[in-house]
């Protein structure tokens, strides 16, 4: 395995990230629905997801995983505060439920698009930025106080309506949604099994928040990367062992645990999510087109 995982790492390819850091002026709150496990339709995974934008720059992620992980290292906290034995630590942590890692960066004026995935390191690969071929309706329709237009289009083997707001100056959309002349501010395929639902619109000018994928991520090519799944699909304990060590922030690791003393950790109880989202997933958001 280890032979495998280095002769697949040894393929990566170095692409140029030339993209300059952009400051998010305002961010788009949706619910992610998606119909993941057709046997069960009445059960669709959810998840909370948000899409900070700048001027230039946009980038999609989850807001439930950053919540799990607050919320890991909160319980962490107060157990170690009101432990009876700092130095005899049985920690009890909820496990977190199966969310979305993929993080999304679009790069309007560049026509760029970049994502960044968790293959055990962090993996950032360049491709370009999708071109949609949007039909714009006279169909309006109000969210809140907002004004927004429909389109529809025909993308990663789906049929999508959505509704932008000019009113929101921004081309971007969730996930790989963008192009038209206004925010996206909702999207839905036609079996309505994929759904970005709108939640709100916030300004965050002030907050100073960077829009830029991590330094650390390893730089390579969405066929490079497929190779190296395959690597881990053929051998996971093995891939994650080969893999672990790259010299990467582990930005998903409990902050707090890494501060304390391995020696002073009795015990570690993980007790199940209680989160409804299984992680069965037979109908992915990119179907191949049929011939």
């Amino acid at each position: 395995m280890k032979n495998l995982f280095l002769s697949t790492a040894m393929l990566l390819s170095v692409v140029c990230f030339g993209q300059k850091p952009d400051v998010a002026v305002g961010k788009a709150t949706y619910q992610y629905i998606h119909i993941r496990d057709t046997t069960n339709r009445d059960k669709p995974y959810k998840e909370t997801m948000a899409l900070l934008l700048g001027r230039n720059a946009s980038v999609y992620r989850s807001v439930t995983k950053q919540q799990q992980e607050e919320e890991m290292a909160n319980q962490v906290a107060r157990q170690v505060k009101s432990a009876p034995d700092p130095n005899h630590l049985a920690l009890t942590i909820t496990g977190p439920g199966p969310v979305s890692t993929d993080e999304y960066y679009q790069y309007i004026n560049n026509k760029k698009l970049y994502v960044e995935e968790q293959v055990i390191n962090y993996y950032l690969t360049e491709e370009p930025l999708p071109t949609i071929k949007w039909a714009i309706k006279p169909d309006t329709m109000s969210f809140g106080t907002l004004h927004a237009q429909k389109a529809t289009t025909r993308f990663k083997g789906r049929d999508y309506t959505a509704w932008f707001c000019t009113e929101l100056p921004f081309h971007n959309g969730p996930w790989k949604l963008s192009g038209l002349p206004g925010l996206i501010v909702e999207a839905y395929d036609a079996k309505k099994e994929v759904v970005f639902k709108f939640m709100g619109f916030e300004d965050v000018s002030k907050l100073n928040q960077t829009i830029l994928p991590p330094a650390d991520d390893i730089k390579t090519t969405p066929q490079d990367l497929a190779r190296l799944k395959e690597a881990r699909v053929k051998d996971p304990a093995g891939f994650s062992k080969a893999a672990h060590g790259g010299g990467q922030q582990r930005r998903n690791t409990n902050s707090f645990m890494s501060s304390i003393d391995p020696s002073k950790i009795a015990s570690i109880n993980i007790v199940k999510s209680t989160s409804d989202n299984n992680r069965i997933n037979n109908n992915p958001i990119e179907l191949p087109e049929k011939k």
